[in-house]
Order: C-alpha cells, then structure tokens, then sequence
C-alpha cells in the first residue's frame, strides 16, 4: 500500500510507494526540510484550507499521525467475521481538542 509524505510547511501531500531503502527520510522537493510518512488513509485538506492544515499539524504535534484509534484501544470483531472498526479522526480544531484528551493514551511519542 501507497503512503503519504506530507511537508506542513509548503502544505504539499505526495503519493509514493513505500521505500523500505529509503530511511525514511524524504526532503519535500519544494523547501527541502523532510517530509513526514503517513498512512494511506490519510486525506490531506486543500493547499488554500489553513484551518484543515492546523488541525493536521496540531493532531501529528499531539502524537496522532493518522495511525488507528480504538474506542476504548482495543479493536473489536464479531462472531463471524474479523470487523475492525475505529475512532473517525476529527475534522475541526475544537474536536480536535476532546479527541486528543480522550484517546491520549493512543498517542504515539
């Protein structure tokens, strides 16, 4: 599966094959400074979406890099076949805030 790399900076998202060889360092062709990995689920706002783009940095600063999040940190299924289902990522600052207190312990450091 595709990743992102993502410069908060130029506000620019790429789409890229995984480079397992790479370090996982990629500098943003545009300012040079490196770009951060993140999954494939992630959907970048707009390059003109100031506001989406600070909730972006304030949820990465917080330790929410797009990664899963379970209600509760665990993942849940059903009798019959594997279900996975999480936490939705907020989509304005002010829920941002609740969301980061909330799932605090699924931060990553």
């Amino acid at each position: 599966m595709g990743h992102k790399k993502v410069c908060l900076e130029c506000k620019l998202s790429l789409n890229r094959d995984f480079d397992p060889g790479s370090g996982l360092e990629y500098p943003c062709p545009t300012c040079g400074k490196p770009m951060l990995l993140l999954p494939h689920r992630f959907r970048p706002p707009k390059k003109t979406d100031d506001k989406g783009w600070d909730l972006v940095k304030f949820l990465i600063q917080k330790g929410f890099r797009y990664q899963h999040v379970y209600e509760n940190g665990i993942e849940t299924s059903d009798h019959y076949n594997r279900k996975i289902q999480y936490i939705q990522y907020p989509e304005n600052l002010r829920d941002a805030k609740e969301f980061v207190e909330k799932y605090k312990d699924q931060a990553r450091k």
